[in-house]
């Protein structure tokens, strides 16, 4: 569901804070549908990213691009706009009803938002759970770059 030869041209942006991007909170598994319709505020082990910086206005006020490269290199993963809709699809047609309502809802979201996630991959086996969001704040600030 990762990157495709094909989009590896794209950028993906993120908003959020000046002080930097949000960190994810690595030890909350949830689905791609609960991350885009309950987690708006909250922290996941994803992060949502956009293809297009004016879709998502409501998520900070300052500008981030995704450094694309560098995440892949370092072996995490980018769930694609495209593979994103495909994947609330499926849930849509295949689902149970709470998670078909679920993944309807983050259908709409993700798609007037153009929206991918970041999938971490970081190590977290050593790092006490207190630690947790600190610890990834400093991990993930490296894959975005500020624009403004």
């Amino acid at each position: 569901m990762s990157d495709s030869g094909a989009d590896s041209t794209r950028e993906y942006f993120g908003r959020d804070q000046r002080d930097g991007v949000s960190p994810p909170d690595l030890s909350k598994e949830c689905t791609f549908a609960e991350h885009i319709v309950h987690a708006r505020g909250k922290r996941t082990r994803f992060t949502s990213v956009s293809l297009d910086l004016t879709k998502i206005r409501d998520f900070g006020d300052t500008d981030y691009r995704l450094e694309r490269q560098k995440l892949l290199d370092d072996q995490h993963e980018l769930i694609e706009h495209e593979a994103l809709l495909s994947e609330l699809r499926r849930v849509v047609r295949e689902g149970e009803k709470a998670e078909r309502l679920r993944a309807v809802q983050a259908l709409r979201y993700a798609s007037k938002r153009k929206e991918g996630l970041v999938n971490w991959s970081f190590d977290i086996s050593r790092v006490a759970r207190k630690d947790l969001i600190s610890w990834a704040k400093g991990r993930v600030q490296p894959y975005f770059t500020r624009l403004n």
